[in-house]
């Protein structure tokens, strides 16, 4: 009986210390995180970087007109950024860049939910660089450099329209743009020059503007009807002079949201006609 049960064991050990014994079982599967996206912006990232199996749920905007990526959105759960919805899911991290008040985001944070907040940038190059900030927050390193490798095509894309004309960009509520800003970076992009070299976003009244003569208007929102209710846009002489001077409209998808994504967009309308 002992030499038998030593035989046994000796024909255990040597099965062990086979060449490639120690691989022959497969290494358990890496679970990447599963999210949550909170806003229409934060739903770019996560449609443009993530795998689809991981995204749990996008925001009630994800499907909106202006939202870039929206197509890929079909199919996808769309919540509000409620805490019951939110936690309904499990999620292991939420996505956001203005969704959710603090009281949500502290809520999550409690319970151990990771919270990716998403920056806002003031040009490409700051786009770029967030894009893979972001990627490695959301461990989609992989999704980001194919992202980046796909704008870095687009920018070498993109026509020059402006062929150093001056431009003014103008939206239904009279706000416009300096150059320190990502809608500023898209003009420059396109080959125009700044009229107005103010910092940040401001606003131009009708009397200010009509003393302004740029070679270009770049409108924002004026195809929003509800954007030009009872606004400085609506203004007579501002539209007569915007009538008679050369004009374009900024496609609201590069708008709505401030990411590498918009430049695609942008590269799209350098192709098309434009004054």
């Amino acid at each position: 009986m002992r030499v038998a049960s030593a035989l046994k064991i000796l024909a255990l050990c040597a099965t062990c210390l086979a060449p490639g014994a120690a691989q022959a079982r497969d290494p358990a599967p890496v679970s990447l995180p599963k999210l949550v996206s909170l806003d229409e912006c934060a739903d770019q990232y996560v449609l443009g970087l993530v795998e689809r199996d991981r995204v749990l749920a996008l925001s009630d905007h994800a499907r909106y007109a202006d939202s870039y990526f929206r197509d890929r959105a079909q199919g996808i759960r769309r919540i509000k950024p409620r805490l019951e919805s939110v936690l309904a899911l499990h999620p292991d991290m939420v996505v956001r860049a203005w969704g959710g008040d603090l009281r949500l985001i502290q809520a999550l944070q409690r319970r151990g939910i990771k919270v990716v907040d998403i920056d806002d940038v003031q040009s490409y190059a700051a786009a770029r660089a967030q894009l893979f900030k972001v990627g490695a927050a959301l461990d989609a390193e992989a999704g980001a450099q194919i992202a980046a490798h796909r704008f870095d095509e687009a920018l070498s894309q993109v026509r020059n329209i402006g062929r150093g004309r001056t431009v003014i960009y103008y939206t239904p509520s009279g706000t416009s743009a300096g150059p320190d800003t990502l809608t500023g970076d898209m003009l420059k992009t396109l080959g125009f020059r700044l009229a107005v070299t103010r910092s940040g976003y401001f606003s131009i009244s009708p009397e200010s503007l009509i003393a302004m003569k740029p070679d270009v208007f770049a409108l924002g929102y004026y195809d929003d009807r509800y954007a030009m209710r009872r606004v400085p846009g609506r203004q007579p002489l501002v539209r007569a002079l915007i009538e008679k001077t050369p004009h374009f409209a900024l496609p609201d998808a590069a708008m709505a949201c401030g990411g590498w994504f918009s430049l695609y967009a942008l590269r799209d309308l350098s192709q098309e006609t434009v004054p």
